[in-house]
């Protein structure tokens, strides 16, 4: 669980729903509460005077509280039926008190379609969300038409505060993915300058090897013209050819070591490092859950299964109210993931699919994904050699 998902536990979904938290039904069942207490007579003894008060009024207030618990998931819809319900509430009811639980719910609502809507919609649920504060003021006894200096700004306010709450998140979002580019080029151009650097050690020790063995030729070459006349230089030829090729020898170990383990890469991540990677990749509220007997795999399985798990990460839905399940299952033959939550928005998630398959493929292993209702769940598996997994 990440730091921000740890504050966000009223807009996890609830059950399987999508856009419905925990948060939205509790809002929702309390304004509705005090609807039903306020208009039945309970805690206004003065709507037991009105003709239709009571059962009835208790029903019809429920349509001025009881839509936000959909708030998220339709605020369109939502900010219509608040201002039909106002509506309805005052023709047919007649005028009672009902702005405590009614106006938080037009303004929560308002606030929640600036988060989610853009242009027409946007000022369309603006509009009716004004349309219900209107209807209240004029018809709510305890408010009156002078409310509307008060209430109109609200419904601004409300929709500045979450148009400035969603341009955070997309700059945030827009953010995340610049570093994530940023990284993977850094470590492009880190690679390239390492195989740079190797190339011109490369270069180098040709040029070495090609002087010190022409040296040692003209030695050698030297030494065999005094064969017979001086014996001792000849000696002291055959030393230096000696002495030359242990130190070419010597040099070409270090440099050829150098060119084997000079590598800028660093460990690769492994399975143990997920945990890492679901407080990194995303704001949602991811969870692992592990099970089976967790042992040693081979590297190039580990270093898949993590990838599959980063591709299908960003092929979900990136926000703090979303809950995004990780299911990792070590069996005797081989490691199966389960990866599920909502699909991002974005649409764009087909390339991420398609990489996370072709690492599957890759190693032998299935990857299928179903996507249903904005939900996506893959299954991965992912088969252990079965040499290895009896030498382990």
């Amino acid at each position: 669980m990440t730091p921000i998902s740890r504050v966000s536990w009223p807009w996890r979904p609830a059950a399987s729903t999508r856009d419905v938290g925990w948060g939205d039904i509790v809002l929702a069942l309390l304004l509705s509460a005090f609807m039903v207490l306020l208009v039945g007579g309970i805690l206004s003894p003065s709507a037991t005077g009105n003709p239709h008060g009571g059962a009835v009024a208790a029903v019809f207030g429920l349509l001025m509280t009881a839509p936000v618990l959909w708030e998220r998931r339709a605020p369109l819809t939502v900010a219509a039926v608040l201002a039909v319900g106002t509506l309805a509430n005052e023709l047919i009811i007649g005028s009672m008190i009902r702005c405590g639980p009614a106006l938080p719910a037009v303004l929560v609502t308002a606030y929640f379609a600036a988060t989610r809507l853009t242009g027409r919609r946007l000022a369309a649920a603006a509009l009716l969300c004004a349309a219900a504060v209107t209807l209240e003021s004029f018809y709510d006894p305890r408010l009156g038409p002078s409310f509307l200096v008060a209430g109109l700004p609200a419904v601004v306010l409300a929709c500045i505060a979450g148009r400035v709450v969603r341009s955070r998140a997309a700059a945030t979002a827009q953010l995340r993915a610049r570093n994530a580019e940023l990284r993977a080029q850094r470590e492009r151009t880190a690679e390239l300058a390492v195989a740079a650097d190797q190339a011109l050690v490369a270069a180098d020790l040709g040029t070495s090897l090609r002087d010190r063995i022409s040296a040692m030729a003209e030695t050698a070459t030297t030494g065999r013209t005094l064969i017979d006349s001086n014996p001792a230089a000849v000696q002291e030829a055959l030393a230096a050819v000696e002495s030359s090729g242990r130190a070419t020898l010597a040099q070409m170990r270090e440099v050829v070591g150098s060119l084997k383990s000079d590598r800028l890469t660093g460990p690769q991540p492994v399975l143990a490092d997920l945990v890492t990677l679901l407080e990194r990749a995303t704001t949602a509220d991811a969870r692992l859950q592990v099970s089976g007997s967790p042992c040693a795999l081979p590297a190039g399985l580990e270093l898949s299964a993590y990838r599959i798990v980063e591709h299908l990460l960003a092929a979900l839905e990136d926000a703090p109210g979303i809950r995004i399940d990780v299911r990792v299952q070590f069996a005797a033959d081989g490691l199966e993931l389960d990866i599920s939550g909502p699909a991002s928005r974005s649409g764009d998630n087909g390339a991420e699919l398609a990489a996370a398959r072709a690492r599957a493929g890759a190693i032998g292993g299935s990857f299928d994904v179903v996507a249903d209702s904005g939900q996506c769940a893959a299954r991965v598996w992912l088969p252990l050699n079965a040499g290895y997994a009896a030498a382990t």
